[in-house]
């Protein structure tokens, strides 16, 4: 298990199998999601905060290599011919994105979007390159360890390789 700090925030698809992740702010998005969506649900999240600052945002859904499908209809709703829209993420006091999402850092594909989405985002990255599988259960304020290779993208897209379970990232406790 990797335990984050708080406050935290999770989008999960509508579609994404499996227990849902509990976080300070714990949220299913809609059928038809959009990546405006999720940067909206993400400054949102943020505003409602005290500090004025998320420590860490699960994005739970399906994936594939440089892809993520929010929106629950089948199709790769983030990618990265529409990633530059996290640019709006930039200087908002956000900690790391967790993408957990089956193979969304496969290829080099994958891992450009990650790089993409980090330097544009501002903060860090986390996306591993293998299928996810979620716990049966999975204590409030935590997710499960990746499966496969899991890598790190920090502010300036700088990728390192880091363990299944969170080791050394920034907003794990």
């Amino acid at each position: 298990m990797i335990k984050l700090k708080q406050p935290s925030l999770v989008l999960h698809s509508c579609d994404v199998p499996g227990q849902k992740y509990q976080m300070w702010q714990s949220w299913k998005m809609p059928k038809g999601a959009s990546p405006k969506d999720v940067v909206y649900w993400i400054l949102y999240a943020r505003d409602q905060t005290p500090e004025l600052w998320l420590r860490n945002v699960v994005i739970n859904c399906h994936g594939l290599d440089g892809k993520l499908f929010v929106g629950g209809d089948g199709q790769p709703t983030v990618n990265n011919y529409n990633v530059g829209i996290f640019d709006k993420l930039r200087g908002k006091d956000l900690g790391t994105i967790w993408l957990v999402a089956c193979k969304v850092a496969n290829t080099g594909i994958g891992k450009y979007f990650c790089e993409h989405m980090a330097q544009l985002a501002g903060c860090s990255v986390v996306a591993a390159d293998a299928s996810q599988y979620v716990d049966a259960y999975c204590p409030w304020g935590c997710v499960d360890n990746y499966e496969g290779h899991t890598y790190e993208w920090d502010a300036s897209g700088k990728r390192a390789l880091v363990s299944g379970n969170g080791a050394g990232i920034p907003g794990v406790q």
